[in-house]
């Protein structure tokens, strides 16, 4: 009779464990949320700069295969500084793009390493004591690894690093009309980390 209950176990886990993947057809909606925060504060000062954002990415993806992933992404950035003469800047951006996602299941366990590519153009505003002092406009790419874990097999929470990206900034200053183009290539698995959920239905 243990044995019986204990094989009937180790099948119910093993079905559990064997749905936990994606499958043709699947739809994921998720994405992450980023904060950071900084101050800093000269000695003897009675006040400090401080440095806040906000970051949401929405994303929404289809299934091609049990391996295969494609869709789209909505990335958005609040940012909010104060420094030590009480000038308050703010900064908005929102970076629609596409994404290409590869997934590697780990044997019969819940996690499952992925890679990304994805590619964006964005554009915002940054303001001056709620003066508008400029705007942008970039293109960025992006490659990433990361690493998925299956709660359910409909939910998931995952992290993302670094990885490289190639990024083209141009900004316009508001008074001048003057325009300046940025690009730049970086190279960072270590340094950054992204932690995110994702739904399948």
């Amino acid at each position: 009779m243990k044995k019986l209950i204990v094989m009937a176990a180790v099948a119910l886990f093993g079905t559990q464990v064997a749905k936990a993947q994606i499958s043709k057809g699947d739809i994921l909606l998720g994405g992450n949320v980023n904060v950071t925060a900084h101050s800093d504060k000269a000695k003897d000062a009675d006040k400090k700069n401080t440095t806040t954002s906000f970051g949401i990415s929405p994303k929404v993806g289809y299934a091609l295969n049990n391996n295969w992933v494609v869709g789209v992404f909505a990335g958005t950035n609040f940012g909010f500084a104060k420094d030590i003469n009480d000038n308050k800047a703010k900064t908005f951006s929102i970076n629609p793009g596409i994404f290409v996602r590869n997934y590697q299941m780990l044997g019969q366990s819940k996690f499952a390493f992925f890679a990304e590519g994805n590619a964006s153009y964005g554009f915002g505003s940054t303001k001056l004591n709620d003066v508008k002092q400029g705007s942008f406009n970039s293109f960025n790419v992006n490659v990433q690894p990361g690493i998925a874990y299956f709660v359910t097999k409909r939910f998931m929470i995952e992290g993302m690093f670094g990885g490289a990206s190639y990024n083209w900034k141009q900004d316009k200053n508001e008074l001048s009309g003057a325009k300046h183009n940025y690009s730049d290539f970086n190279f960072n698995f270590t340094n950054e980390f992204a932690l995110g959920v994702n739904f399948k239905f």
